[in-house]
């Protein structure tokens, strides 16, 4: 069967390289500026409904350092956002009315298509899996906590690339919280205090719009600042969050994003048989959770001694990848030569990317043609993010490096008659 990506191109597909557009240039996806972003929301909203803002927000994408699918098994991750953010233009009206519009699905005929409902019946979306339930779920979350507030006017531009991996409802369903926080005048703590509105974007999306999610984009990308990681525990609930120092740019360093074009459609279906296995494994070896199991090679002994070898490669992967993020930790907020620490990050990288392909079973040939390019580029580390099975990949590399880099990348898919992907860097 072939994989199709969301403009319906097919992969797989052997195609004439001379035909290929080679020469064009190497497609970046830009990251607005906060000012761009918010007039674009501003813009949004007036053209819909006529009405000014009441103000603007924002929340960021977020990809995952190490620490792929650790918080379904009560792990640790360490994370980090990326400049590309969704935005939001809000003002409250003085009845129970909710209207959204947004510009990232418009069509010829509907510049600025616009859903309609009411607080008091928010819960019939349940279950449907359409752009208004984000927004509309986060407000049906805050009521179900017991917030209060009246309908709003919302609009919903973004520059985050959306079904990418890189947490693009996460950023729409935090921006909402966020408004809807300033709005209703709830004063719930922000930043990396604003553990209550990341359980109402993850409530959100887990029993309203009925995804799978355990926490890691939501506490990401509402508690962490840019030009930061942070490290998130999920032995407790909400996780215990530690802010660690993100340097790369000081010596030279950053991150490519490289965004495969492949979409996937059995996401939510794969994280949810991951969530199984992770439990099962645990049952097991006979505690709640794989995090019980001691470090070293005392835990790594019981994993291996699951009977049941399905069983066995999920638990050496959470097993694995919670002591991968405990080293990269150790590496970015430690004092040894930055260069031995970053390799030594890069490493633990590559090490994920190869767990999360074979003992995660997540990856695909898109994303290991782009993790095998970078590092015969030499890439200091790379490795899938998100859900995997298509989504984007990120390389740590110098910033010098990226752009050739990118084109390299570029070349190697249009040789294989894939299409071809896209590249942020930072």
């Amino acid at each position: 069967m072939r994989k199709v990506n969301a403009t319906g191109q097919a992969f797989g597909m052997m195609v004439n390289v001379t035909d290929l557009p080679d020469k064009a240039e190497t497609r970046w996806m830009t990251a607005w500026s906060r000012e761009e972003g918010n007039r674009r929301a501003e813009e949004n909203l007036l053209a819909a409904f006529g009405v000014e803002a009441k103000g603007t927000w924002s929340a960021p994408g977020r990809i995952n350092l190490v620490g792929e699918y650790t918080d379904i098994s009560n792990g640790v991750c360490l994370s980090t956002v990326i400049p590309h953010r969704t935005y939001i233009a809000a003002t409250k009206r003085d009845d129970s009315i909710i209207r959204i519009t947004t510009d990232l699905f418009r069509d010829a005929n509907d510049a600025h298509p616009v859903w309609e409902g009411n607080l008091e019946s928010l819960e019939d979306l349940r279950d449907e899996d359409e752009w208004m339930s984000y927004p509309a779920g986060v407000l049906w979350s805050l009521q179900e906590r017991g917030y209060a507030g009246s309908g709003m006017d919302i609009a919903i531009t973004s520059c985050v690339p959306i079904s990418a991996g890189l947490s693009s409802s996460t950023s729409l369903t935090a921006a909402t919280a966020l408004a809807a926080n300033a709005v209703w005048g709830l004063a719930l703590p922000t930043d990396v205090d604003a553990t209550e509105l990341a359980e109402v974007c993850m409530d959100a999306e887990n029993d309203l719009v009925g995804g799978a999610t355990a926490g890691v984009a939501q506490h990401t990308i509402l508690r962490c600042a840019p030009g930061e990681a942070i490290y998130l525990d999920f032995s407790a609930r909400p996780p215990i969050a530690q802010l660690c120092p993100l340097t790369l740019a000081d010596y030279g360093l950053g991150l490519l994003i490289i965004d495969t074009g492949v979409r996937s459609t059995r996401q939510v279906a794969m994280v949810r048989q991951r969530m199984a296995d992770a439990a099962a494994a645990a049952k097991a070896l006979g505690v709640s959770a794989l995090r019980e199991l001691p470090t070293g090679p005392n835990g790594l002994a019981r994993v291996n001694s699951i009977a049941d070898p399905i069983l066995r490669k999920r638990a050496r992967h959470f097993f694995m990848e919670n002591e991968r993020v405990e080293q990269v930790r150790d590496e970015l907020t430690g004092t040894a030569p930055a260069h031995e620490r970053f390799v030594s990050v890069g490493k633990a990288m590559y090490r994920s990317h190869a767990s999360l392909e074979v003992d995660l079973e997540v990856s695909c040939s898109e994303l290991n043609l782009a993790i095998d390019t970078a590092f015969r580029l030499g890439a200091i580390g790379a490795r899938l993010v998100g859900a995997g099975d298509g989504g984007s990949a990120i390389a740590l590399m110098r910033r010098s490096q990226s752009a050739g880099a990118a084109t390299v990348i570029d070349e190697a898919f249009q040789k294989e008659g894939l299409a071809r992907p896209r590249f942020a860097f930072f």
